[in-house]
């Protein structure tokens, strides 16, 4: 011991510790990163005072022992002197305070402890108010699962809330949170600073795996582990040195904001008694170090950033493409923030989507600026790309084209990401068998209420989970893939200016049996659209794009146009007390060692109220309720089904606490109930605008197609080959067809039982659906089947005309013999023969491009059955 304390350094002058504050899901001193590397001190045996934390002579030499280990902060279980702090503060130790109170006995039912508890959480906080060294608060620790299962858990989650708003009020200064355990996982106390979980596994993947999940309850706060040891007694030195070794490690990569080892010394004092049979220290009772104080103490101790000492299996060549279109608003923050990644090998490639604002100006500047603001350190490379306004998809591969990376990393001018976001990204990309990875997207504090409001609105940008570490969507201003899956799907699709080229790209990786990552710590700042104005116009994109991607991906869509996640989305209220309660898994009779909770999926029925659909129909029942009195009360229901979707929304919603007011709150209800109906319309109107084929196209008529092919069924051809050619042939002839001709279509994606369906008019479409027979040898007979279908604006246009005959003949007794009537009717019959006149030339028209290209993939059309030519037969 003598030697380390030697080597340690001295105690530096008593100067002022800044509060350490929260941004996103690490701690901040300052504009420096705070990684909360902690250690349990005491309890021990009580002093004259009923103080818990020894003499300050003992106390000076541990913390010399602990700053030479690197530690900065201690974890107490009870209320310290104030001598104690001033030596921590003169050693620059933090202190993470436990207030103690009766957790184990029925508080909740019993007004007197319930006040009592209350005065002992407002005198613990005040003792020692605005005390440097208090890093925080735990109002409570582990209270016991079948107790919060007697009790409830919303109820005891709501007291927690109340007891941190008491002690907030106390001293606003210190961070607040509870300290909770596998056990009760579900105690998530809306309005603490960071969440803490004292977790005890000493198997690593098993602590990967549930470190993962505890991160996706913290969202897009800090999480720590509160407690972390090992028994020496039972498991001896070398396997504690191990396990904290790789807990650190795991802690580390996995995104967390620190870690509490349990504990400082084997002495230990609790519950009257003193405990000598359990020995967790990091060095014994006389102060003699353990062999994981020396292994700790290389990666714990040092300047800098701890994801600087606990490294990553590799580091392969990253390329940052950033694409901005007009961005130069916030361009410069976000090139600044790319220049200071904590990660040795990468580059910046800026792709300039021809830009009509002051981009290239930025650019110029940038490129000078940032050789001064180095102050000598190495920066990344820099490529600059300049193209015309090609659209976002276009120039995504445009920076792909130019990289020289192994790894593109993709984020957004409007986005700052934080300096270890490649350090996060790799090192999940690099733990499995993974083709890509996404973050989290957080947006930067509001500066009034309507930014806060608009903020907390449903429909912002973020991700989807299928678990904890495996996504099924990540955005596109936080994401990364292997070159080689970039090159495996080839690239984005063009088509997509706008949005949905991330979507896209997602789900063409997925269906190729590829797996996307996720990591919770890889996080971007993004300055969302806050106007009002500008979510409006954010909306309408994403409706375009969904509407443009189910042209590819229909089975990802339900029958109103929406995207149909599997996974979970990112953001969901947490407890929806009204509607979707989540589901707790307590173990039988309350005793599960890991009792979690799983939230419930969006409602389908809530998604069906908000919808525009939804909204239209009701405006259509009001309607026919004019004439029909006894329906007038339908639409009145019907509309109180979509309200209160919106008031759920709001009641749940999580608005920044210094803006969450009523006036807030009415905007955030008011957004939810408009929102779907924005989204839906410029889906719809981007639906009707594609999903049709040009007449110029229609009207071609296709070369090389004899008249004699023209002759027979238009519904079901034949086509013989006695070279092997099949389907597979006839098939890519097809696409290729539809692509030089400019036909819209979709194709099967796995989950249709059709091949192709092929959108001609405004009113129908068709569908191809194909099978080869093989009759010996290479001899082929090839069979297609095309069917009619109509679109929604067949349905929706008949729906109107026969609602208005309909309502002609409830409202007039002679509507039979009434002129008007007859027109109506007259008008009605040709529409419907226009209609079927329509249907046929389409088909006629697909069929002779099923011909076509049967002719180019070496296949001829035949009449009759097994492929026995007779042309003239029909």
């Amino acid at each position: 011991m003598s030697a380390i304390l030697e080597e340690s350094p001295k105690a530096a002058p008593a100067k002022a510790l800044l509060p350490v504050r929260v941004r996103a899901k690490f701690f901040f001193e300052g504009d420096e990163k705070f990684f909360l590397k902690g250690v349990t001190y005491g309890p021990f045996a009580p002093d004259a005072e009923g103080y818990f934390v020894g003499n300050p002579e003992g106390a000076r030499r541990d913390m010399e022992m602990i700053q030479a280990l690197g530690i900065n902060l201690l974890r107490l279980y009870h209320v310290p002197p104030a001598w104690f702090l001033d030596l921590c503060h003169e050693y620059r130790l933090r202190v993470l305070i436990s207030i103690p109170w009766a957790e184990h006995v029925e508080f909740l039912n019993n007004a007197g402890i319930r006040r009592q508890v209350v005065q002992t959480i407002r005198e613990a906080v005040l003792k020692n108010k605005g005390h440097e060294a208090i890093f925080g608060y735990f109002v409570g620790n582990e209270i016991p699962t079948t107790m919060v299962r007697w009790l409830g858990a919303r109820r005891v989650i709501q007291f927690v809330e109340h007891l941190i708003n008491v002690a907030r009020q106390a001293d606003p200064r210190p961070l607040y949170s509870y300290a909770s355990y596998p056990p009760t996982e579900f105690l998530l106390p809306s309005n603490v600073d960071f969440y803490s979980f004292n977790v005890y596994l000493e198997r690593q993947p098993d602590f990967e795996r549930y470190l993962a999940r505890l991160q996706n309850l913290a969202e897009d706060k800090p999480l720590i582990m509160g407690e972390f040891g090992l028994d020496t007694i039972r498991k001896g030195e070398e396997m504690q040195s191990t396990v904290l070794d790789w807990h650190l490690d795991c802690v580390v990569r996995g995104g967390a904001a620190g870690t509490i080892f349990f504990s400082w010394t084997d002495e230990w004092f609790t519950g009257g008694f003193e405990v000598t049979d359990w020995a967790f220290g990091l060095v014994t009772r006389e102060r003699q170090p353990k062999i994981a104080y020396g292994s700790l103490q290389k990666k714990l101790l040092g300047m800098g950033s701890i994801t600087q000492r606990v490294g990553l299996q590799k580091y392969p060549r990253v390329s940052i493409i950033v694409c901005s279109y007009n961005g130069g608003k916030t361009l410069k923050d976000c090139l600044e923030s790319l220049d200071q990644m904590n990660y040795p090998d990468y580059e910046i490639v800026m792709v300039d989507d021809g830009s009509k604002d002051n981009t290239a100006e930025i650019l110029e500047k940038f490129k000078v600026d940032r050789v001064a603001m180095a102050g000598g350190r190495k920066l990344p490379d820099f490529v600059p790309i300049v193209q015309k306004n090609m659209g976002l998809s276009f120039a995504r591969n445009a920076g792909a084209a130019a990289a020289t990376g192994d790894v593109f990393a993709y984020t957004d001018s409007d986005c700052m990401p934080d300096p270890d976001w490649l350090y996060f990204l790799i090192g999940t990309l690099t733990s499995g068998d993974y083709a890509g990875v996404g973050g989290p997207n957080i947006s930067p504090p509001a500066v009034n209420w309507v930014q806060a409001s608009v903020a907390s609105a449903p429909g912002g940008p973020s991700h989807v989970l299928l678990s904890d570490v495996v996504a099924e969507h990540i955005p596109g201003c936080n994401m990364a893939f292997h070159r080689w899956a970039f090159e495996t799907v080839g690239g984005f699709d063009t088509e997509y200016r706008k949005a949905g080229d991330d979507v896209d790209f997602c789900w063409r990786l997925q269906t190729s049996g590829q797996v996307i990552a996720f990591s919770p710590a890889a996080i971007v700042w993004h300055y969302r659209r806050f106007t009002l104005n500008a979510f409006r116009k954010q909306q309408e994109g994403y409706g375009e794009a969904e509407s443009m991607l189910r042209f590819k991906h229909l089975i990802f869509f339900g029958p109103t146009g929406t995207i149909k996640w599997k996974g979970q989305i990112y953001g969901a209220p947490r407890f929806t007390w009204l509607l979707n309660r989540p589901i707790i898994y307590h173990g039988v009779f309350g005793q599960g060692l890991f009792q979690s909770i799983y939230p419930t999926p969006q409602s389908d029925i809530a998604a069906y109220l908000s919808s525009i659909e939804w909204v239209v129909f009701t405006a259509f029942i009001f309607l026919i309720s004019v004439a029909v009195p006894s329906l007038r009360i339908v639409p009145y229901l019907m509309f109180g089904g979509t309200f209160l979707v919106a008031l759920s929304y709001m009641m749940h919603a999580r608005i920044e606490a210094k803006f969450d007011t009523i006036r807030a709150r009415l905007l955030v209800a008011f957004l939810a109930l408009v929102q779907p109906w924005g989204r839906g319309w410029a889906r719809y109107f981007t639906w009707l605008k594609y999903k049709h084929t040009p007449q110029a196209v229609i009207a071609l008529r296709e070369e090389g197609v004899t008249p004699a092919s023209r002759k027979g069924s238009i519904s079901r051809l034949d086509f013989w080959n006695e070279k092997g050619f099949g389907r597979e042939q006839l098939i890519t002839e097809v696409f290729s067809l539809l692509e030089t001709e400019g036909w819209r279509y979709s194709a099967d994606t796995g989950w249709k039982d059709w091949d192709v369906q092929i959108y001609g008019n405004q009113f129908w479409s068709i569908t191809v659906r194909s099978v080869t027979e093989y009759h010996g040898g290479p001899k082929c007979l090839t069979r297609v089947r095309l069917s009619s279908k109509s679109v929604v604006t067949t349905f929706l246009i008949n729906a109107v005309a026969l609602s208005i005959l309909l309502y002609r003949g409830v409202t007039l007794p002679n509507f039979d013999m009434d002129t008007l009537g007859i027109i109506l009717k007259v008008a009605y019959l040709i529409f419907l023969f226009s209609l079927y006149s329509r249907a046929r030339r389409l088909k006629r028209r697909v069929a002779e491009l099923m011909v076509a290209a049967a002719n180019r993939a070496g296949l001829e059309r035949v009449f009759g059955r097994m492929g026995v030519k007779q042309p003239g037969e029909k």
